[in-house]
């Protein structure tokens, strides 16, 4: 038997409208130092991690795995005062 290492891309989104399609196959949490939670999305025939923030985690709830979905990065919110300005995503769900 030979065995090959699964490497996982991550998802960093920088600009305004930087995108991100595929089909979600699994969703973590309470992963790494921070307790975070990861999604891991094939993309283009690759496993694509993409860490959670507060709001991405309340709309991913309403996605199931296996689902093709779609999200876009709509750059930074308001910041509060003592906090970093959250970062903000529309969730697309395929329902074809």
């Amino acid at each position: 038997m030979v065995y090959q290492e699964i490497e996982t891309d991550v998802w960093k989104p920088t600009t305004e409208g930087d995108k991100i399609e595929g089909i979600l196959v699994s969703k973590d949490s309470e992963v790494g130092v921070n307790k975070s939670s990861i999604y891991t999305i094939e993309s283009d025939g690759k496993a694509v991690g993409v860490w959670g923030s507060a709001v991405l985690d309340t709309k991913m709830t309403a996605v199931t795995v296996g689902s093709k979905i779609k999200i876009v990065y709509l750059g930074l919110g308001n910041q509060k005062k003592g906090q970093n300005a959250p970062k903000l995503f529309q969730v697309f769900v395929d329902r074809d």
